[in-house]
């Protein structure tokens, strides 16, 4: 009895430190997720893509659950408690939206609809199930390629005790060192095409060739004349910018710089509380020719919300840049790119919120620009500052233009939206349906609020795609706004709708209208 009682011990405690290892590999991979930042990496990237940010929740739930799962099962091959752990991690990082999404369920009356407590049953047991599924999954792909594994490990063990490998029995540690090469060079990749196009590595070369621009021209009604991509100009004599006499087109000419541009970051204080960041990141691109311990000066373009990563992951913006200046489009400009990740809303929508947990619009229009001007050799005016944004951020670069019409010269919006919360509930929460504040929001209500001194001094680049439902009609309605108010603007129609594509294509376009506005203000 004696000499049976042992093994069984062991068995029992070999079984507790297997499951032990497993709870622990899970746990890794949730709080890496977690801490690293991957898991609002993810609800970020779908918020973009247009899921809303409890669906966001969902998927990148499910999604981390069914990673747990499959990581703990490839080490123990413990699957069935494997999966069960990913079905309880990813219910973990969900219980807080869901309980959210329950308590505003109770309290809805009138057209929100009243609390159904069958549909509720039936909401939970399905997000069960779906992470059941999700969990086995994970661990049913992992069990199905861990016997390979494990026989590529017992292969290259026995190759080390023996110090020769067999050929043939080469083939295990091979395949799995192939499918792990694969899976490190493809799956970032297939990121990268999610999140930015399905084009973006395709264009990550060398930069291309850009010819030297020129301020637009008038025909002889006044009219600018259509460039070369075809794209109609402003639609009145009065509102392209209009050299000064006897200036050059390019006075910056004679200080032509070469060689690649540098890239920095800094944290700075996030401007909220309650979000899942305290810091922000803002990114500095300092042209070809900049030193710190220079005299010259520089102009200053801002971007807003988005972070430089997936600007220039979506567009090769330092490469545009880069040929831009290098070949005399444009002068050099120093170009900052501010992040908003990990805010208390999904969508800060660069304001100043109801709520007051948020104050992005002081933070961009007053912080962020004063210490680039205490920190770089900018031209501190007006109109050697411009805002650019696509999407949230074309309305960020109208609305925050109009409301520091004293720091911002120009405005660039691709695809931007004029009127506060059009582009559904991500955009309106900040605002919370307060009308006053939905108002003093809304670039087509202020545009008329401001006096014609500050009208004169503010010009507007608008880019969209016409036919476009949303942006095409909302750049229709802001630009018989800035007709009315008397604003230069410069309307540009797209060939390319809502989405990086449209950057890509028409960033360099848009900064030389700028750089042709800054000659005729007298920047240069």
């Amino acid at each position: 009895m004696k000499a049976s009682a042992t093994p069984r011990h062991r068995s029992g405690s070999a079984g507790s430190w297997v499951g032990v290892a497993t709870a622990v590999t899970a746990a890794i991979v949730f709080l890496a997720a977690v801490v690293t930042g991957s898991m609002d990496g993810s609800n970020t990237t779908l918020v973009i893509m247009g899921f809303d940010p409890d669906r966001a929740q969902l998927i990148t739930s499910l999604l981390i659950g069914a990673i747990a799962a499959a990581a703990a099962t490839l080490i123990t091959g413990r699957s069935g408690l494997a999966a069960s752990l990913g079905l309880i991690g990813a219910g973990v990082l969900f219980v807080g939206t869901f309980a959210a999404e329950t308590q505003g369920a109770i309290g809805a009356t009138g057209v929100e609809g009243a609390f159904d407590l069958g549909g509720w049953l039936l909401t939970l047991l399905t997000l069960i199930v779906s992470g059941v599924i999700s969990a086995w999954a994970g661990a049913a792909l992992a069990a199905t390629v861990r016997p390979s594994v494990l026989q590529a490990f017992a292969v290259m063990k026995v190759a080390v005790a023996r110090r020769r490998v067999e050929p043939r029995a080469l083939r295990y540690p091979l395949a799995v060192a192939l499918v792990l090469i694969l899976l490190v060079v493809t799956v970032p990749a297939f990121g990268d095409l999610v999140n930015y196009t399905p084009d973006s590595l395709m264009r990550g070369g060398g930069p291309r060739l850009v010819a030297a621009a020129t301020a637009p021209s008038a025909d002889a009604t006044g009219s600018p004349s259509p460039g070369p991509s075809g794209d109609a100009g402003p639609t009145s004599a009065s509102l392209s910018p209009v050299p000064i006499a006897g200036q050059p087109s390019q006075p910056w000419l004679a200080w032509l710089p070469s060689g690649p541009g540098r890239v920095t970051t800094t944290n700075m204080a996030a401007p909220w509380t309650g979000g899942t960041a305290s810091t922000v990141d803002v990114t500095i691109y300092t042209p070809p020719g900049y030193d710190a311990s220079g005299t010259r000066r520089y102009p200053v373009l801002y971007e807003a919300p988005t972070g430089y990563r997936l600007w220039n992951g979506a567009t090769n913006a330092k490469s545009a840049l880069d040929t831009l200046i290098h070949s005399g489009a444009i002068p050099p400009t120093i170009v900052i790119f501010i992040d908003s990740l990990g805010g208390p809303f999904p969508a800060t929508e660069c304001a100043d919120s109801f709520d007051h947990r948020q104050w992005f619009d002081r933070f961009v229009g007053e912080t962020v620009v004063g210490w680039v001007d205490s920190h770089y050799r900018t031209i501190a005016r007006a109109a050697a500052r411009a805002i650019v944004g696509m999407s949230e951020g074309g309305y960020c670069a109208a609305i925050l233009a109009l409301h520091h019409p004293g720091v911002f010269g120009t405005s660039i919006s691709f695809s931007g939206y004029y009127q506060a919360g059009a582009a559904g509930v991500n955009s309106a929460a900040p605002f919370q349906g307060n009308k006053a504040l939905l108002a003093a929001y809304s670039p087509t209500v202020v545009a008329g609020q401001l006096d014609k001194a500050a009208r004169d001094r503010l010009y507007f680049i608008v880019v969209a795609k016409p036919d476009q439902p949303l942006y095409g009609a909302q750049a229709a309605e802001f630009e018989k706004t800035l007709v009315a108010t008397g604003y230069p603007y410069h309307a540009v129609a797209s060939s390319e709708p809502h989405g990086w594509p449209q950057v890509r294509h028409y960033f360099p376009t848009t900064l030389e209208s700028w750089a042709a506005r800054e000659v005729a203000t007298g920047v240069f």
